[in-house]
């Protein structure tokens, strides 16, 4: 699967509140919170401007937003290709190692796992990411998931009766985007997200997808364990790039 077309999906299922594309450079931001809707996508240049003056011309985009600059710079696809050099110089640093995963999708069997499925969000959807994220970061996420205009589903599995793992899919053609996997701290271990993932991929696979796209800090070694467990592999790897906070 070619990146390019991976990082366009996730920009158009992942919506910023606020965007703009200048000199092939993709401006995002929000709330200050998801990496992927508050920072830069260099990943097309057109060459109208001086390097310094593109990051320059970000970087009061940023603070007319009120978000901290970020640059999101993905291995193969960052634009030019002296930007990270230029970035080092001028007191960035990168951080938040990320991989990008693909896996084949194929229409098996439904799976027999009790997740529910939901065409739209509602309470019991957003406990889990209410017990495993701060208010802040739960709410950017409720107001991007209700900007989502492509086809998209909600994905819910309880335990004790109670909700407890959540994920949501959405389509980009033949691509299915796997999001919001969230699993309440007391039903960790369970096998809860796996069943939310697999219902996922499945409903992907009832609406003509062919490949499923996810990111996960790599650093989230259980979440990484999992996706390879069933069948995602490393497709690429991005970073964010931001001047250390003092």
């Amino acid at each position: 699967m070619n990146l390019e077309t991976l990082e366009r999906a996730c920009l158009a299922a992942w919506p910023a509140l606020h965007r703009e594309t200048r000199d092939g450079w993709e401006y995002c931001a929000t709330t200050g919170r998801s990496g992927r809707t508050n920072s830069i996508w260099p990943i097309a240049w057109s060459e109208h401007v001086g390097l310094e003056d593109a990051i320059a011309a970000a970087s009061s985009w940023c603070a007319w937003h009120k978000i901290n600059t970020t640059f999101k710079l993905t291995d193969g696809l960052t634009f030019p290709r002296e930007l990270p050099q230029a970035l080092a110089r001028l007191g960035y640093a990168p951080h938040t190692e990320t991989l990008i995963m693909t896996a084949k999708v194929s229409l098996g069997p439904s799976p027999r796992a009790p997740v529910s499925l939901h065409d739209a969000d509602h309470e019991q959807f957003w406990a889990p990411l209410g017990q495993s994220a701060s208010a802040d970061d739960a709410a950017e996420r409720v107001d991007i998931v209700r900007r989502v205009r492509a086809p998209h589903i909600f994905a819910l599995n309880y335990s004790d009766a109670m909700p407890a793992c959540c994920g949501m899919g959405v389509l980009s053609g033949e691509l299915v985007g796997i999001y919001l996997m969230r699993t309440a701290p007391h039903a960790r271990r369970k096998g809860l997200a796996r069943q939310v993932l697999r219902a996922l991929l499945h409903w992907g696979a009832t609406h003509e997808a062919r490949t499923a796209y996810l990111q996960v800090e790599e650093a989230n070694e259980p979440a990484v364990r999992l996706y390879a467990s069933e069948g995602f592999t490393i497709a690429g790897r991005y970073r964010y790039w931001s001047k250390p906070r003092r």
